[in-house]
This record gives structure tokens, C-alpha cells and sequence, in this order.
């Protein structure tokens, strides 16, 4: 079960970061699917929690309602950049995630 997870989470991920190529509809449904399977992700490995794990699902709640905020006031483009800049560490914060979770595969 937790590899089918993490590979829908890999898959809404994709999904998600392809705005340009996807459209803005399903940038809204594959973000809203990596949000909830993120948080399932975070109850199954909920033993193995520290500041780094914590970071980054609060950066990623944090990039959800800043997306939702930006739809609403598009009035104020900061909202947008915050998002956009929220986003852009939060890709690079899972890459590193991704990279020590499979280096610690091959380890094992």
C-alpha cells in the first residue's frame, strides 16, 4: 500500500508541477490530490517526523492556500509570486526528500 502511495503521490506531483503543458484545471485537481495523499503520507510515516518532514508538509499546506488565495484575489499578484516562490522550494525541499529516501533504499 505505501508503494502505491508514493507512487501516486510521485504521479500527482508530476501533474501538478506541468501547469504550463496541463492547464490550470488539472494543476487545481492533481494539487488537491498530492495536498490529501501528502497528508496520508505523513500519517503512515508519522514515527519517523522531524523539523525537515514537518517543513516541508507545512510549506506544502502553505502553497495550497496561497494557490487557493491567488484564485480568489487576483486583484494583488504578490499573493501569486508568494505562491509561485513557495512552490519553487518546496520542488527543490522533495527532490532532496526523494533522493535521500531512495540513496537510503540502496543502502539497505
Amino acid at each position: 500500500m505505501r508503494r502505491v502511495l508514493n507512487y501516486l503521490l510521485a504521479i500527482s506531483f508530476v501533474l501538478t508541477i506541468m501547469v504550463p503543458i496541463t492547464g490550470i484545471i488539472v494543476h487545481k485537481l492533481a494539487s488537491t490530490l498530492f495536498l490529501v495523499l501528502a497528508l496520508i503520507h505523513v500519517f503512515l510515516y508519522r514515527k519517523r517526523l522531524d523539523l525537515k518532514y514537518i517543513l516541508i508538509i507545512v510549506l506544502t499546506i502553505l502553497s495550497f492556500v496561497l494557490g487557493i488565495l491567488g484564485l480568489i484575489m487576483v486583484e494583488h499578484p504578490i499573493i501569486l509570486l508568494l505562491h509561485r516562490t513557495v512552490s519553487i522550494v518546496l520542488v527543490c525541499l522533495l527532490a532532496i526528500h526523494i533522493y535521500k529516501f531512495h540513496r537510503r533504499l540502496a543502502v539497505a
